[in-house]
């Protein structure tokens, strides 16, 4: 068994060997594609008239939504202006103390009070 067993093993591992052999290059760089095509520099002005349309682009980039953001959605309700908070807190006050009179609340508290909750 073991006979047959190591020729099995050391044939796949030849032919990957010739595999990766075969696939490097000399190494040396083709010389006609080796650099890049000569430019003119850039003069100051240039350069600046780039540089200040890079920084409008990505100070709209900035501002805009990210890409982790995602569509944004309103987690709290809108707010209230002062006077409509002031006429909701009265309008629940002048409730409660209805229900004061006429002895719908124990102690004074509410209908979610522990006092009123069943106890297990």
């Amino acid at each position: 068994m073991k006979k047959m067993l190591v020729p099995a093993c050391l044939a796949p591992a030849q032919m990957m060997v010739v595999q990766v052999a075969s696939a490097q290059s000399s190494g040396e760089a083709d010389p006609a594609q080796g650099k890049a095509r000569p430019t003119a520099p850039t003069t100051k002005a240039e350069r600046a008239e780039a540089r200040k349309e890079r920084r409008a682009e990505g100070a709209a980039a900035a501002r805009g939504p990210q890409m982790q953001e995602g569509e944004v959605r309103a987690t709290t309700a809108p707010r209230m202006s002062k006077e409509e908070r002031r006429a909701a807190t009265a309008k629940r006050r002048a409730a409660n103390r209805e229900a004061m009179k006429a002895g719908q609340m124990s102690r004074g508290g509410s209908g979610d009070a522990p006092e009123k909750q069943k106890k297990p």
